[in-house]
């Protein structure tokens, strides 16, 4: 089945030297799986461990997660490896009852959950009181990896994979900042000469494209709308099926667009970021990347801009802390 996978992804062009590692192994890596060697949780447990005087990362899925996607995970992950906002897969267990992947460690060694470091909820807090993700260059840097390597997946290879499930707990930070995606399970690949693949609507609510939720129909752009949404997500610090003081969910996107017709900017923005501001240009960078956020999840995906103008925005961004003159909310 991974062969079976590979081939169908790679285009018969595909290197397979990861490990396989047995139970025993992975287990004497991790000191018997040991609670105290989990690094992160979601979905998943990962797992430090070290083998052969290598530190490693186990990650073991959730019995709930069906075998195929496992391995469709891995299969897309080694494809992945060389890319620098992507975990580089050095092996896997496929003992498991869900087959066990095993990651190169990651630089500096820390590691967590966007989540954890964007919602307050979640814990995310330094020592003065603070997310350390709350300043505004580390968010636009976040949205920029993410950005990249979305656009790597649909320019890359001889044809475009649309990951399906693109949302902020599939997304780890380094010590460093670095953003990587973490499970490519759902991917899918759009057919040669082909802008769309219809297939039973897959992903997470509130960040899967309403559009391909009704038809079936996915397409580059659905990766656009759900990365519009990680957008929102980072310039708000809301969920994406925002809950109100009511106690009524409604999208992130409908409540930011409705604050907007009301020209209500510092009511939805994280006052985090508001409080760290940075002058003239972080105004202008946050009033473009909301624009960019708004034109991702237009609804109608024509509407939407390329994955890779989005990349190219946020990289101008980053390098000249001044954002298009043309980009306006």
């Amino acid at each position: 089945m991974f062969l079976e996978d590979l081939v169908a992804f790679s285009n018969d062009k595909y290197n397979s030297s990861i490990r396989r590692f047995s139970i025993q192994e992975l287990s004497q890596a991790t000191n018997g799986f040991c609670s105290d060697q989990i690094v992160l949780v979601g979905d998943f447990e990962i797992y430090k461990g070290s083998f052969d005087k290598r530190l490693i990362l186990i990650k073991k899925n959730r019995l709930f997660r069906k075998s195929s996607e496992a391995i469709h995970d891995m299969v897309i992950t080694s494809l992945m490896s060389s890319h620098k906002n992507a975990l580089k897969l050095i092996g896997c267990c496929l003992d498991f009852h869900i087959p066990a992947s095993v990651y190169e460690y990651v630089a500096g060694g820390s590691i967590e959950l966007l989540p954890k470091r964007l919602y307050k909820s979640e814990g995310g807090m330094a020592e003065n009181g603070e997310s350390s993700s709350s300043t505004w260059k580390s968010r636009l840097k976040i949205a920029n990896d993410i950005a990249y390597v979305v656009t790597h997946m649909h320019t890359t290879f001889s044809t475009p994979i649309s990951h399906r499930d693109l949302k902020p707990s599939n997304i780890i930070i380094d010590q460093y900042g670095v953003a990587e995606l973490l499970d490519f399970s759902l991917c899918i690949s759009i057919p040669l000469g082909e802008t769309q693949v219809e297939d039973e609507a897959y992903g997470t609510v509130g960040f899967i494209d309403p559009v391909y939720m009704s038809t079936g129909f996915l397409t580059e752009k659905s990766n656009v709308y759900s990365f519009g949404v990680i957008l929102l997500e980072l310039l708000t610090e809301k969920r994406s099926m925002h809950l109100h003081c009511d106690r009524n969910q409604q999208s992130l996107q409908v409540w930011v667009k409705d604050s907007v017709k009301k020209d209500q900017f510092n009511e939805f923005v994280d006052p985090r970021i508001l409080k760290n501001r940075g002058g003239i240009e972080q105004g202008q960078q946050l009033q473009a990347v909301l624009a960019l956020a708004l034109r991702c999840t237009q609804y109608n995906k024509e509407d939407r801009p390329e994955m890779i103008d989005d990349t190219k925005e946020l990289r101008r961004m980053l390098k000249s802390d001044c954002p298009p003159s043309s980009t306006q909310p």
